[in-house]
């Protein structure tokens, strides 16, 4: 091959974008290589096209359509920063256009009639839990609560931190668990949501301000027929009914609001280089508030709680195994779920709470 090509390997390898990414850019006619060998298929770029490449990466990155993309590389510097500016200041006006339609279309449903059908369990849910450091990491940053609180409820937990400080993690959400029991212990308890929304105020107090450490924090509390959940960053809940797997909460990174509107492929999140960067997180500079989500709970069903150490290492067909199998108790469950990140190379701490309903 002619020194001056690449191969789509290399250019993959030079740009962050992935092979699959690149064969769609050439169909595109977006980034379309120097040669096609007639025989072979094999795509060769110049090595002039790496800049090019990397720029279409970082407009994919941020939202930017294909159409938009191909006019822009083909402008000067100046011509090309304007239409950058011109795009952003319309997706900035979409996005105050939604946030009105989502307060009317929230302030609308606050006014719906609600049935409560609330009824209590019949028993208490079993619940367990498992943390393990994994095979490389050098230290524990992951934390798991399992704790009974009043009036029936049960919460489970799970904050993975990140950054300087190894106890962050633990200590966010022994003041989280602490607040939450707080909130409703009193004589007029409020509703779950709103308790759960009180007890943040306390993991939120803990924020480091240095900027220098952070954790995620996701927490589902079992009250009868109902779960509550409060969720921010990349941990995650899982409702397991039957045969059916939910995935209830979404990582809060950009990339994945990107692949969730339509605005990236599968295959461009998945080689993103910014991929597992959380925009969502209790850090300091970051968005700190959390979902606050509602599923309605039946009689055998499963709630997983887990950190990234499981659900981003795990093959998604072995887990999806173990969590419907059925006959394990959530104890044996918990140990299985380990097991399999460890055998996936266990690259980072594990932690889950589990409550067979």
């Amino acid at each position: 091959m002619d020194e001056t090509l690449l191969s789509i390997g290399e250019l993959a390898a030079r740009s962050g974008l992935s092979p699959k990414a690149l064969r769609l850019y050439d169909e595109s006619g977006l980034l379309v290589p120097r040669r096609v060998d007639p025989f072979t298929g094999y795509r060769s770029y110049g090595t002039d096209q790496v800049e090019r490449a990397r720029l279409i990466a970082a407009l994919r990155g941020i939202g930017m359509g294909l159409a938009r993309i191909r006019m822009l590389c083909d402008l000067d510097a100046d011509a090309a920063a304007a239409e950058l500016r011109s795009w952003w200041r319309q997706e900035e006006a979409d996005a105050l256009s939604r946030a009105a339609a989502v307060r009317a279309l929230a302030h609308d449903l606050g006014e719906l009639p609600q049935e409560d059908v609330m009824t209590a369990p019949t028993t208490a849910p079993r619940t367990a839990s498992a943390l393990h450091q994994g095979l490389d990491r050098p230290s524990q940053q992951d934390a798991v609560q399992v704790t009974a609180l009043p009036g029936g409820r049960v919460l489970l937990a799970v904050a993975d931190g990140f950054g300087s400080a190894d106890d962050l993690a633990e200590r966010i959400l022994a003041a989280f668990t602490t607040a939450l029991e707080g909130a409703l212990d009193v004589g007029t308890a409020p509703a779950p949501l709103a308790a759960l929304e009180t007890a943040w105020a306390a993991a939120e107090s803990l924020v480091p301000t240095d900027g220098g450490a952070g954790s995620t924090l996701t927490a589902a509390l079992l009250d009868g027929d109902r779960l509550h959940i409060a969720h921010l960053g990349d941990t995650r809940v899982v409702l397991v009914r039957g045969d059916r797997i939910e995935h209830v909460t979404q990582e809060h990174t950009h990339v994945r609001s990107l692949l969730a509107a339509g605005r990236l492929s599968p295959e461009e999140a998945a080689s993103h280089p910014d991929r597992a960067v959380l925009n969502r997180a209790l850090a300091a500079d970051a968005p700190t508030a959390p979902d606050l989500l509602v599923r309605r709970l039946e009689p055998g069903d499963l709630v997983l709680v887990a950190t990234d150490g499981l659900h981003a290492v795990v093959d998604p067909s072995a887990l999806a195994e173990a969590l419907t199998g059925g006959a394990e108790d959530p104890v044996a469950l918990g140990a299985r779920l380990v097991d399999l990140a460890l055998a996936a190379g266990g690259p980072d701490n594990v932690g889950v709470a589990l409550a067979r309903v």
